[in-house]
């Protein structure tokens, strides 16, 4: 397996990386390749892929810094290529261990209340989560909470909409905290307001009232879960991590498992 990385990862690279040695394979890559790799001389993403591809690979972890980074390279590899991130578009492997972490919970799909909350304009992951959600399980109703300067995009919104999946947006947690069964925190993602200080501020700000204390954690039910892709900021209180239904430590743990399937399945065919 290669793994290329373009943008920072703990987490997704990790796990890949992990979950290829656990399933008796080996790993080569870069870490920070826009600085480390031929990127830092100007090489196109496509000709690095046409060249890794070719050194006998099976396969391709690919976090790249801009939207659509995944598929271009997909169309220059002669080996499948995963896509770990793109830019503030798509995060499909972290969908899938976020789908397995709910499922495992309620052993079931449907029907649920899901807040995603946080900077979901920016966001990958709840961006992702929204796609397979509203092609697969359509008959979960999905709160988008978010401060009025980080909704989710319109193409996100559209699709839901094409999927007959009810949504509503708001500003504040107050309505959706006690009668939700998942609440996704997100933090806001600094890295994509492009060096503009003001409006990061601004939004750090308004998210301040989103924030998951020890007493809006009060309020939610008793089966429902806290879920958080990490790194955890200021969005989630330290104080919450005993509670019971702070899941995203374990939703973190997940994403070994489903990565390790998903590796399998590729490379293997079955």
């Amino acid at each position: 397996m290669a793994a290329l990385f373009y943008e920072p990862s703990t987490r997704t690279r990790l796990s890949f990386e992990t979950a290829m040695h656990k399933l008796g394979g080996t790993v080569v890559g870069t870490e920070n390749a826009r600085e480390f790799s031929s990127a830092a001389k100007g090489e196109r993403l496509e000709d690095s892929i046409r060249v890794i591809s070719g050194y006998g690979m099976d396969v391709i972890v690919l976090r790249y810094h801009e939207e659509g980074g995944a598929e271009r390279a997909q169309l220059s590899s002669s080996v499948p290529v995963i896509n770990a991130g793109d830019g503030a578009g798509q995060h499909p492997t972290q969908a899938l261990l976020d789908l397995y972490t709910i499922r495992a919970k309620f052993k079931s799909l449907e029907k649920l209340n899901i807040v995603l909350s946080g900077d979901l304009a920016n966001g990958r992951t709840v961006r992702s989560l929204c796609y397979f959600l509203a092609k697969h399980y359509p008959d979960n109703r999905i709160h988008l909470v978010s401060p009025a300067q980080t909704r989710m995009k319109d193409d996100v919104k559209k699709y839901l909409k094409q999927h007959g999946v009810t949504f509503t947006e708001s500003d504040e947690l107050e309505s959706v905290v006690s009668t939700a069964d998942v609440i996704y925190q997100t933090r806001v993602q600094k890295e994509r307001f492009h060096n503009d200080a003001a409006l990061f501020t601004e939004v750090a700000k308004a998210s301040e009232k989103l924030a998951i204390t020890k007493k809006v954690a009060k309020r939610m039910k008793k089966e429902a879960i806290i879920m958080h892709p990490l790194p955890r900021l200021a969005e989630i209180s330290l104080d919450v991590d005993g509670d019971s239904r702070a899941f995203y430590f374990q939703q973190a743990q997940n994403g070994l498992f489903v990565r390790m399937a998903l590796l399998k399945m590729i490379i293997t065919g079955y």
